[in-house]
């Protein structure tokens, strides 16, 4: 085999997997900080333009069907966590020290802010304030920024497992060649 052969073998898709991987990984990274509304939009005309040109050059290899339930794996573990991290309630710790925490409530059911009340650690009943009480307006900006990070990071999860499921999905499906479509229109 000659050197021109072995590079005609090589998969038209080997940078478009690196680039992909390399920008979910990155996504990922930047989603343990501050995920902003321009990163989510940035991250998502790349990941659709790199899966688009994926899957128009995309095809079979024998891994296909590992490759497939890997990155499926991956966008449940995705999706679930995204769902988990928008339903299951939060608290916030309102001392920088100490074991008293406001409880917020969960993304999608967030606790109103009349209702907010003080906690301890162990304990959902709401304490006496023996120390220092702790303005209502404090915790309503506590219980902000932590249900609007929480809900920034399920945005991103989403927008992750969706781009893996659409990749999932192409590796198990079996592509389209030009001939077997020019065999069946023949046929008909």
């Amino acid at each position: 085999m000659t050197l021109e052969e072995k590079r005609d073998n090589r998969s038209p898709t080997t940078w478009l997997t690196a680039a992909l991987w390399a920008l979910t990984f990155s996504f990922v990274y930047l989603m343990i900080g501050l995920l902003l509304w321009w990163t989510a939009l940035v991250f998502v005309v790349a990941g659709v333009t790199l899966t688009y040109f994926w899957w128009k050059n995309r095809q079979r290899s024998p891994a296909s069907v590992l490759f497939g339930f890997t990155c499926a794996c991956f966008a449940a573990l995705a999706l679930v966590t995204s769902g988990a991290s928008m339903f299951v309630p939060i608290s916030a710790a309102v001392d920088s020290v100490g074991p008293r925490r406001v409880v917020c409530g969960s993304v999608i059911n967030p606790v109103q802010a009349d209702e907010l009340t003080v906690t301890t650690v162990g304990s959902s009943e709401p304490m006496m304030q023996s120390w220092p009480e702790i303005p209502q307006a404090s915790m309503e900006r506590v219980c902000s920024n932590r249900l609007s990070a929480r809900g920034g990071r399920a945005v991103g999860l989403t927008l992750v497992g969706l781009l893996l499921a659409a990749r999932a999905t192409g590796h198990l499906i079996t592509p389209a060649s030009s001939g077997a479509v020019g065999a069946r229109t023949r046929q008909v």
